[in-house]
Formats: C-alpha cells, structure tokens, sequence
C-alpha cells in the first residue's frame, strides 16, 4: 500500500494536485504531526511545585491551537475524503467511544470526562488526516523524514542548550531518583524513550522508500538519545517489536500469527499485574528479579485493581480518576503513594478503572482484534514497507501498555501513532490497490 492507493483518492486526482495543494498539504502534515509530539508547552519544568497539584483544565493555548487544527483537518477529510473518513469509524470504534460516553454520565467528574473525551475525539480525527494528507508514499516519507528530524534537533536542542530542562535533574518535584535520565522537549524520560522507539520505526520505514542515509540517520539518533533516556520498557521491546513484527508479517498461519499477537502481550500482563493479583507470579518472579515490585508499580495495580471491583461496569469516568482532587487531596501518602500516581500504569488496567470492563473490552476489539483480523487478511505483500511500519508502530504499542498507560491518552504521541497505524492496515484490506501500490 501506498500513500496514494488510499480510499477515494485516485491516481489520476493525485497528478490533477497542484502545487499549491501539495504545499498546503505538507504543511498541515507537519503542524499536526508536530502539535500532537511537541505540543504547545514543550520542555515542561519538573521542578515546579504545581506538577503535584490536582488535574485542572489543562493548557489553554495547546487546547485552542488543536482546536483550531482539528477544525481545519475535519473541513479538510470532509471535502477531500469524507468516504475514507467514513471508513474509518468501524463498528468496534464506535461503539467503544458511545460506551465512554456512558462512563461519561456516570463519571464522578463528568465534565472533566466529557472535555477530555472530546479531545480524544480531536486526536482520533487528526491522526486519521495524517493518514490522507499524503498525496504519495514518497511524500509520505519524505514528510515524516523532516517531521523526524525537526523533534530529534529539537530533543538533543534542548540537551546541549537547556539541560534543566530536558535531562531530569535532582530538583524534580516527582522523581528526583531519575536525574540524569535524558527526556529532551517530553514531559518524562518514559514518554521520550517511546518517541525515540516510534522515531526508529519511521526512520526503518524512510530507508526503505524515500532515502537510505536519512532513514539510517534518524535510526541511529533516535537510537542514541532512547539509550541515554534510560527508558527500561522502550529499550525492553524495542529488539521484541522488532522480531515480532517480521514473524508476524512472514507467518503465513493465521493460528500462529493470533498466538504471537495475543500471547505476548497477555504474557507480559501475567508477569506485570498478574504478579499482583496472583502470589504464585510474583513467587515466580522472585527468583530471577532483585525488585519485583517493578519500581513500586505494583502498589499502583493493587490501588487500581482495587477500585475496578468498586465500579466495574461503567468505572470512574473517561480520564477523570488520576490526578483528580478526590485522591490527590484526600488520600494519605502513607496510606498509599498511589493516591497520586498519574496513571495506572497499564494501559489495560487504566481503561479498566476509567470506562469499566465493558469499556476496556470495547476498545480490545478496535485496537487488537480488528488491527490483527486486518493483518491476517491482508494477501498482498506483507513484507512491505508501509505495512511493516504501521504494525511495528502497533505491537510497539500493544505491548508498552503492559507498562504504561497511553491508550486514549490525551497529548500522546505514542497514541496518536497507533491510531494512525490501526486505521491504516484497515485501509490496506478494506480498498482495492490502484496503480504504485508496491513501488
């Protein structure tokens, strides 16, 4: 598949582009694509007290600039590509955001819940024109490749000039016991190990269409800065991804390719919250692991398993739980540090306390089992580029979740990469291929 070959956009309507077209295009790539990574409030100070204060509106700048964005993104795939848009909300999307809606109602803060369902919303519909942006493979690489190289100047930018505050330092207010860690313009040094891991994926993908020593380039950048981030998990799956996605793009067994999908993840939530919820696990784990507690994680899975049982039909509402002034300023750190955790820190288990058991279902379907019914219907040539990135992108994803909580979360990078991918390996199989598709 190729950029070009993408629902209603025939071959002959993408020569009938003028330059003019294409330009506007590019530049509505590229300021999606770095909104979405950089946002509007990069290279945030750590050392500021008011990062332990509860969750409040958020950034207004950064709401109004992908306010703006989203709205000239939708008149954009409304006009150019409403039928692919329109294909793009499968039966499991949609009844996974009408269940949201419903944890909405019942959300213990409802309109914190319904703004940031709403920004979910935006961020689904901004990573889907990333998608039909493009007006060619090529130019799809060519545009990642300067996406690319724009956040990797911008990280090792900020590492060289503003140490402060883009390398955790002792004088963070959370985790001083993380100084030294490399975190570039991300929030984290977990949330920039997980770029640089994306940024490897894109660069593999640029080496193979557009240019070789760009896509080399950003790989081994990419690569340096993950290693200096000291990213446990990004640097964990990264070698597991990368063979995953080969065994599952060469297997030609649809059982064996279900297996590798499911059982690893699965494996990795029985070895993570498993060891919580079963002392036969952690026994287990304690005789190959010094710290089984995964850096005091595991008190956070208990605190959340703890409250999925208190609500597990509809949860506490979509992204309303963590952070809010019910644990932060009523719970006790003595009690529990996970009183003011950001997150769950499982993905799974983070939709499980927000939306209920139904709703974490829900969105199993659409972002495991339709992106793995996809790849075991696809019959063209499953080795190719595009196709290998898109489920690099996704198991990298599916199985991060094991560790953190980045599905529907808002201002991810990460999430926004997975629902580009998810929707493009449904267009790899739901449209005929038109002329280049395998150039």
């Amino acid at each position: 598949m190729s950029i070009d070959t993408l629902p209603s956009q025939s071959v002959a309507g993408v020569h009938a582009a003028g330059d003019l077209e294409r330009a506007l295009r590019s530049v509505l790539f590229l300021a999606a694509f770095l909104v979405t990574w950089i946002t509007m409030a990069p290279f945030p100070d750590l050392g500021d007290p008011k990062v332990l204060e509860p969750v409040a509106d958020g950034n207004a700048l950064n709401q109004l600039v992908t306010l703006g964005m989203t709205g000239t993104l939708a008149a954009f795939l409304l006009v150019r590509h409403a039928r692919a848009a329109l294909l793009a909300l499968t039966l499991p999307l949609v009844l996974t955001l009408a269940w949201f809606a419903v944890s909405v109602v019942f959300a213990t803060h409802p309109d914190l819940a319904g703004r940031r369902l709403i920004l979910a919303g935006f961020m689904i519909c901004n990573s889907i024109a990333l998608l039909l942006l493009p007006v060619s493979r090529e130019h799809f690489a060519r545009l990642l490749t300067l996406a690319a190289l724009v956040v990797l100047a911008l990280c090792y930018a900020g590492v060289l000039l503003r140490p402060q505050y883009s390398i955790h330092q002792p004088t963070d207010v959370v985790e001083p016991i993380l100084a030294g860690n490399w975190r570039g313009a991300f929030a984290h040094k977990n949330g920039a190990g997980a770029a640089m891991t994306l940024l490897i994926f894109i660069g593999i993908f640029v080496a193979r269409v557009s240019n070789r020593s760009l896509g080399i380039a950003i790989v081994a950048l990419a690569a340096f800065f993950l290693v200096f981030s000291q990213a446990k998990s990004p640097l964990l799956l990264l070698p597991i991804v990368l063979l995953l996605s080969w065994l599952v793009l060469t297997l030609r067994s649809p059982g064996l390719t279900v297996a590798l999908v499911i059982g690893v993840p699965l494996g990795i939530n029985l070895l993570t919250v498993g060891s919580v919820m079963f002392p036969g696990i952690e026994a287990l784990l304690s005789i190959f692991m010094s710290d089984t507690t995964y850096t005091g994680r595991n008190e956070i899975w208990g605190f959340a398993l703890n409250h999925v049982g208190q609500r597990p039909v509809t949860g506490f509402g979509f992204q309303a739980f963590w952070g809010t002034s019910d644990l932060v300023v009523s719970g006790s750190i003595r009690e529990s540090w996970a009183y003011r955790a950001s997150d769950a820190h499982n993905g799974y288990l983070n939709l499980a306390v927000m939306t209920g058991v139904v709703g974490l279902v829900l969105a199993l379907t659409w972002i495991v089992a339709q992106p793995l019914a996809d790849v075991i219907r696809n019959n063209t040539n499953r080795t190719d580029p595009l196709t290998m990135m898109f489920v690099q992108i996704w198991l990298f994803g599916v199985l991060l979740c094991g560790f953190e909580s980045l599905l529907f979360a808002g201002g991810s990078a990460l999430w926004a990469m997975m629902i580009m991918s998810i929707v493009g390996l449904r267009y790899l199989v739901s449209m005929p291929l038109r002329g280049g598709a395998h150039a």
